[in-house]
């Protein structure tokens, strides 16, 4: 073999390296980026909310709204969060990923409250963006966050749900916010993974 054979083959070699050493930067910019998702509580009094950068946790909090009519509620709170998602977007730059709401079987002495919570949830929905639409069972996230049912009382659930995020994220909250943050959590660090989730396609 010629030396000009040789060397073709080592700069052969080096760029098949080169190449699986060095990612273009748009590839390793998407592998690395980190998109937001909303996590949601909704109910037709109050929503607890919380924004994930990643898998960190920047923002929450609970919408709620004086007005007797659950539909202006659901309009108030609708509005309110597409804000929260218009600032976010603003900050961070970058899209929403994802929009995970706690899947609700809300047991009444009629179908009203079924239908309401709904309509309420269509009307928030309708007004967000995202890629995704997940819904999670309730029972799904207190799993995972290892809820006590020795006390099966909606006290008892709203008790520890405050517990738990003032342990793990070090914040006094109510306890429509800390569902949001805990729902929220176990979707980015969990869930989206390997939950099974039902999931929407929005765009």
């Amino acid at each position: 073999e010629t030396p000009l054979g040789r060397t073709s083959e080592v700069l052969r070699v080096y760029r098949e390296q080169q190449a699986k050493s060095f990612r273009p930067l748009w590839h390793q910019g998407r592998a690395s980026m980190k998109n937001l998702t909303l996590s949601l509580d909704i109910s037709t009094t109050a929503t607890g909310w919380a924004v994930f950068h990643g898998s960190d946790l920047v923002q929450s909090g609970v919408l709620k709204h004086k007005s007797k009519s659950f539909f202006e509620r659901g309009r108030f709170m609708a509005s309110e969060l597409r804000a929260i998602q218009s600032r976010a977007l603003h900050k961070y730059d970058c899209h929403f990923e994802s929009i995970v709401v706690e899947k609700n079987s809300v047991m009444g002495p009629n179908q009203q409250s079924m239908i309401s919570i709904g309509i309420v949830t269509g009307i928030i929905l309708g007004r967000l963006i995202a890629d995704n639409v997940y819904f999670v069972n309730v029972s799904t996230w207190r799993k995972y966050w290892k809820f006590s049912y020795k006390d099966r009382s909606k006290k008892s659930m709203k008790l520890q749900a405050v517990a738990k995020v003032s342990d793990k994220f070090d914040l006094n909250v109510k306890d429509d916010e800390a569902d949001a943050i805990l729902i929220g959590s176990y979707f980015v660090n969990h869930g989206q993974e390997f939950g099974n989730l039902e999931s929407h396609k929005v765009s």
